[in-house]
């Protein structure tokens, strides 16, 4: 038998439990994996077939594919059996494997998968040669599975922005040191580095886009996209909460009002604790509702649902701001004695439950009934309730079944560039519907 041909007949085995996903699947995956792995190191390597586009021009969705299926059962080969092995895009494939032990190396393995994918490959006719753009990284459960699928998905656009046909590393890929960090912030706004990104909020009722959750991104020249999570405590440290609090309200009101042709969309601004210490974010924030930029209908301020200064003059003039219009929303909302004291103290307009990990190997003992316990005592209380980090239809159901009343999360749509806003609301809308609609 010719090798393609036993190729295509294990793809075609392949093809039933390596499906073509979100990234979200591919998160969740990893999870998954982290749980079972029994502490075995993880690799992660993202594929991009660089000549796929054009192979495909010839042949055909059927031929794609077929290609598709042998790629798949070439890799097979060489990964191990607790693989998992997903299709991103018509031509992006992301992997993460325990490092079988006859490759130690992550390196090596995604090595030898590109020497398997340079070989030919025959589809009824000539032969077919493809190039891959390689990126690997080592998975570490103290760092977010997102970062670990994107520091492989970075490695791989630098192999592309090369030329393609190669391989990057970034497997010691973590947070840049605090005091890079606190050398480049001081001058991310002057240059232009920070940018702003949307995530869609729907709701069930209507099955329509209510609202978007706005945040702060970081591209630098030389350290490239820096977590959030990596760069806002920098922020906190130098002091520079207020001033890029005042950019983020300044960037914003453009926003809104192109936003008033596209519908009555709600912005939900993410307060950090250092924010929340200060009376300058309240200040800025009345101006803003003050000189007509954004109304205050448009606006809400979403504040952890620990960690809330016992500030009698903050919360007073927070209310103020409410009483204009202003709506106020708790993250992370949850059934522990903190977050409800914070919720009696503020009587918030909206929660989040954060539901990431329902359904998952990982999720904690009693996760799901303390939620579902949270959002009834919101819903009793007159709040509204938003279901974040929906990532599968399984938890759409599931926190639809509490009475949540919408939902945010990779099932619907990723944070995207706001300045997409316009030429990108009318897609997600359509998802919501397809979502959330009467036929879902």
């Amino acid at each position: 038998m010719h090798q393609d041909d036993a190729d295509d007949r294990a793809g075609q085995r392949a093809g039933n439990a390596y499906d073509m996903v979100q990234p979200a699947a591919f998160v969740a995956a990893l999870g998954d994996c982290r749980a079972s792995s029994g502490g075995a190191q993880l690799v992660i390597l993202v594929i991009r077939l660089d000549r796929f586009a054009s192979a495909c021009e010839s042949l055909g969705p059927k031929g794609a594919a077929r290609l598709r299926q042998l790629v798949q059962a070439r890799l097979t080969r060489w990964l191990h059996p607790q693989a998992r092995m997903y299709w991103q895009g018509p031509a992006d494939l992301a992997v993460v494997t325990p490092l079988p032990a006859t490759t130690p190396d992550p390196v090596r393995l995604g090595q030898r998968m590109a020497d398997e994918l340079a070989r030919p490959f025959t589809l009824d006719g000539p032969e077919l040669f493809l190039s891959c753009s390689v990126g690997v990284s080592l998975d570490h459960p103290d760092v977010a599975a997102e970062r670990s699928l994107q520091h492989a998905f970075d490695a791989m656009l630098r192999i592309c922005r090369q030329g393609g046909d190669g391989l990057a590393s970034a497997m010691w890929a973590g947070p840049p040191a605090a005091d890079q960090m606190i050398t480049a912030l001081p001058l991310a706004l002057e240059r232009g580095e920070l940018s702003l990104h949307l995530q869609p909020r729907a709701d069930f009722e209507g099955a329509r886009i209510s609202g978007y959750s706005v945040r702060l991104r970081w591209r630098h020249p030389a350290l490239g996209r820096v977590a959030p999570q990596d760069f806002l405590p920098a922020l906190e440290s130098l002091g520079l909460m207020g001033p890029v609090g005042n950019w983020l309200l300044r960037s914003l009101a453009p926003l809104a009002h192109a936003a008033a042709d596209i519908g009555p969309l709600q912005f939900t601004l993410l307060a950090s604790s250092a924010q929340l210490h200060q009376l300058d974010m309240v200040d800025a924030l009345t101006r803003t509702l003050d000189t007509g930029a954004i109304a205050p209908q448009r606006l809400c301020i979403e504040v952890p649902s620990t960690n809330l200064p016992d500030d009698a003059e903050l919360i007073a003039r927070f209310e103020a701001l409410r009483r204009r219009g202003l709506q106020l929303s708790l993250s992370d909302f949850n059934e522990r004695p903190e977050s409800l004291e914070t919720f009696g103290r503020l009587r918030p307009d909206r929660v989040t439950l954060d539901v990431r990990s329902l359904g998952h190997a990982h999720q904690p003992a009693h996760a799901a009934a303390g939620l579902r316990t949270a959002c009834a005592v919101a819903r009793k209380a007159g709040a509204m309730v938003c279901a974040k980090g929906v990532e599968t239809r399984k938890q759409l159901e599931q926190v639809h079944g509490w009475g949540c009343h919408s939902v945010q999360g990779y099932l619907l749509a990723q944070p995207f560039p706001a300045t997409w806003l316009a030429q990108t609301h009318w897609a997600i809308q359509q998802r919501a519907r397809e979502l959330l609609g009467p036929a879902a």
